[in-house]
């Protein structure tokens, strides 16, 4: 501790004691204060490896009594997780004593605190809020503070009433335009309250506001990004009612709208634009523009309402009737698709290794925020396991001030078992050498040691991410006991794939130092193998291993991987519930898996998979948990598949995904037979309600190429929409935007396995005739010459149906017909 902090500021932060703290700085001369905070910062940088509650308070509001500048003061406020946890500086207290000071960089620090924080805890914003109000300067515009506001404003009792006190508004609404994450702030009205709503009582009253809204919505609509960042404002766009006039005024900006990549956002463009022509505020030229714009979009239900507009409009407009009428006039035979062979998914190496506990903080900061790649986390285990032997103080130092203030976030209840184990790694770096008195003990409990290992195995919700779970609860039980130099599972690809060679250098430097690999990190080393041919030359070496992990090595290498028998079948669900109460499908399409006889027990548990008779809930994979899924079997992408099918299903469903078709580009990068399960895993991502799933899964056909049976997707795609339990129209699009992509035979064989089962349907399903049609182009383009049951008895027909042609269409197009 540095004896130039003056003992009473000393003892306070000792205490955590806010009043002592306040008390004592409220008695210091400015001189004193500017002289002190030198020693402050350093006292608490000595007191970093202590994060006891209330420290950051008392840290925060000693930094704000004692700093110089306002750069010194963001500077020190920014300093481990007292970043996070700002909005503990008691605000009555920072006020006064800021307020005391009197000095005149108050400004400057409201200003920085609005542009380095997102402000997202009402606390924290009121307290920079207070700031600015006390150096006298408006509300800094920056989308920090705007959320902190919108925060406030949902936190009150009267939201209108919120957001129409002071001046925030005009100064602060714009700012929900030009930050493209912004529209996540706008919530769902719901019974009257919330921020939406006070919303658009406050643009009722203001007629400026309400502009400002309008031409906000336009541009950032315009500026496109995301469909989830840019659906909430047109919802804020239909909630304002926007009138003719108004419209009418943005005609340029609603035209630009109509090539729009998302439809929904086309769709707002064509009722706008309705609107104003409806009203005689849309000249003729606009319409045609618009016009040869919606028609040639991929939207069915936009081309069918343009057309209907464009009617009517001809009838009101006589004299340019011909035109008007010319706009929809489509080519008679589909344009050819085009075609472009299959190119494989280019995989990247992985980057290079993490060497200084700096370089681990970084990296293990980004997990905390979020990154959940196992790029990154496989860097941050290996760079643990290897700086514990070298520079164990120095690695818990730089880790610390990551690991405590998101310790609660690390064990919680509801955290992932892999996020809870890695948050035992973490923790259990942090403890001193002494803290357990039983690893003697336990080192003669082997057995049960590695019991409790693998129990994750064991799990019936287990998923492919329980091999993580055990290699991370080994390194938590063995890393103090029984330290390895390195690890040696970590991918050499950032698909999870380990180059044999590389490994085998491992395995060939572990028996000269003479130590042997943990069993799972080997166990994960195996797996993580490619299959591909690594040469006589590895094998030659590998063979003259003697350690036991040496000849598990050589042994892999001479058998090659073992897959499980994976097999389709039909759950019924009718009447059911889920353990949450929502309703169970009438029926899904699953897989069971049956591991080989010769399998190892982790293999086994990892390949095995029962018949349910009713569908399943679990196992439950978030899109961010995907790739942790396909690097822990990136040889065996039919298993991973298997395990994903239940939240892929649901996806289709019901809609609530949590992004569960992230996997199946994943899946396409990688190795190993596809079968039911990979071919069912696309039918379920084709069919997904959420658009960006769809293209997901369009991501994955492409990039499967010649390793799946289309045919056979299609026919499980047809079985399942005959059965009712999935929308056709969906995998039309998907299939669509697949073809015009270049893989027109992947397509194709989907759509003739699918159409079979549909046209045998008494009752025809909607986008039937989307399907048809695409098969048309199709067969078309690649010159196909197949038959189709059930295609004669339809077109046969005969009427106007779009059903009936469709289907005649293509027949001829089977036939050679043009």
């Amino acid at each position: 501790m540095t004896a130039e902090v003056p003992a009473d500021l000393a003892r306070a932060i000792d205490k955590r004691s806010t009043e002592l703290a306040y008390a004592f700085l409220k008695k210091l001369s400015e001189k004193e204060r500017k002289a002190a905070f030198p020693a402050v910062v350093a006292y608490t940088k000595e007191e970093l490896r202590d994060w006891r509650g209330g420290y950051a308070a008392v840290a925060g509001l000693a930094f704000l009594g004692c700093a110089p500048t306002a750069k010194r003061a963001m500077t020190a406020l920014n300093r481990g997780s007292l970043r996070w946890e700002r909005r503990l500086i008691p605000r009555r207290m920072a006020v006064g004593l800021l307020a005391q000071r009197d000095v005149p960089w108050l400004g400057e620090l409201a200003q920085l605190w609005a542009q380095t924080s997102a402000l997202a805890d009402v606390d924290e914003w009121l307290l920079v809020d207070a700031i600015a109000g006390l150096a006298g300067i408006a509300p800094p515009v920056t989308a920090g503070f705007a959320r902190g506001w919108i925060a406030w404003i949902r936190s009150e009792t009267d939201p209108h009433d919120a957001i129409t006190t002071g001046h925030y508004a005009p100064l602060l609404l714009p700012m929900l335009f030009e930050d493209d994450t912004m529209g996540r702030e706008l919530e769902s009205t719901f019974r009257g309250a919330g921020f939406n709503h006070a919303l658009l009582r406050l643009a009722g009253d203001d007629p400026k506001i309400r502009a400002t809204l309008v031409d906000g919505c336009l541009a950032r609509l315009l500026r496109g990004g995301r469909p989830g960042d840019l659906r909430p404002f047109v919802t804020l766009h239909d909630e304002l009612r926007v009138t003719p006039e108004e419209i009418g005024a943005r005609i340029a900006d609603y035209a630009g709208l109509a090539d729009a990549d998302l439809g929904t956002v086309a769709g707002l463009a064509q009722r706008s634009l309705r609107q104003a022509d409806e009203a005689g505020l849309l000249e003729v030229d606009t319409l045609l523009d618009v016009t040869a714009v919606i028609v040639r979009r991929k939207e069915k239900g936009l081309i069918k309402t343009q057309i209907s507009w464009v009617r009517k409009a001809a009838k009101r407009h006589p004299e340019r009737s011909t035109d008007l009428l010319a706009s929809l006039d489509l080519p008679a035979t589909p344009e050819l698709l085009p075609l472009a062979p299959p190119v494989a998914p280019t995989v990247p190496e992985m980057p290079p290794p993490l060497t200084t506990p700096a370089e681990v903080a970084e990296e293990l900061s980004a997990i905390m925020s979020g990154d959940r790649s196992s790029v990154t986390l496989e860097r941050v285990l290996a760079a643990v396991v290897e700086l514990y032997g070298r520079d164990r103080a120095g690695l818990a130092a730089a880790i610390g001030p990551i690991v405590e203030p998101n310790r609660p976030h690390l064990v919680a209840q509801w955290a992932p078992g892999y996020w809870k184990q890695l948050g035992a790694v973490l923790c259990d770096l942090l403890e001193p050498p002494e803290r357990r008195s039983m690893w003697l003990m336990e080192a003669f409990a082997e057995l049960r040691a590695d019991h409790a290992i693998v129990k994750p195995l064991a799990d019936p919700e287990r998923s492919p991410s329980a091999l993580l779970e055990i290699r991370l609860a080994t390194i938590t039980r063995y890393l103090r006991r029984s330290p390895v130099p390195r690890l040696v599972a970590t991918p050499t690809r950032r698909n999870g794939q380990l180059d044999p060679e590389i490994l085998l250098d491992r395995l060939e430097q572990a028996e000269r130092d003479g130590w042997q690999p943990w069993r799972a990190d080997l166990v994960q080393a195996l797996l993580r193998l490619p299959r591909t041919d690594p040469g006589d030359g590895v094998r030659r070496r590998a063979d003259r291993l003697a350690s036991p992990a040496g000849q598990a090595f050589a042994a892999q290498l001479r058998a090659g991987h073992v897959d499980p028998v994976v097999v389709a079948y039909a759950q019924e669900g009718k009447g059911g519930r889920y353990q949450w109460y929502g309703l169970l499908p009438d029926r899904r399409v699953a897989v069971t898996m049956e591991p080989p006889a010769s399998a190892n027990p982790v293999v086994t548990a990892l390949f095995s998979l029962p018949r349910h008779k009713k569908p399943q809930g679990s196992p439950w994979i978030s899109g961010s948990g995907a790739p942790l899924w396909t690097a822990a079997l990136p040889s065996h992408r039919e298993v991973v598949a298997a395990w994903s099918l239940a939240q892929l299903a649901m996806s289709a469903e019901r809609g609530d995904s949590g992004e569960a078709a992230q996997i199946l580009p994943l899946l396409a990068e990688t190795q190993g037979p596809t079968g039911p399960a990979t071919q069912l895993a696309l039918v379920y991502g084709m069919t997904a309600p959420d658009a960006a799933e769809r293209v997901a899964a369009v991501d994955a056909l492409l990039g499967f190429g010649a390793d799946v049976d289309w045919r056979a997707t299609g026919r499980h795609l047809g079985d399942c929409v005959a059965a009712g339990s999935l929308v056709l129209s969906r995998a039309a699009t998907a299939l669509r935007d697949t073809a015009e992509a270049g893989a027109v035979g992947t397509a194709y064989e989907i759509a003739v396995g699918a159409l079979p089962a549909l046209l045998a349907l008494p009752k025809t399903r909607v986008g039937t005739a989307d399907l048809l049609q695409l098969a048309e182009r199709c067969a078309r383009t690649l010159g196909r010459r197949d038959r189709i049951e059930g295609l004669d008895a339809v077109a046969d027909r005969g009427g106007g149906s779009q059903y009936a042609k469709a289907a005649k269409g293509l027949r001829d197009a089977l036939a050679g017909v043009s």
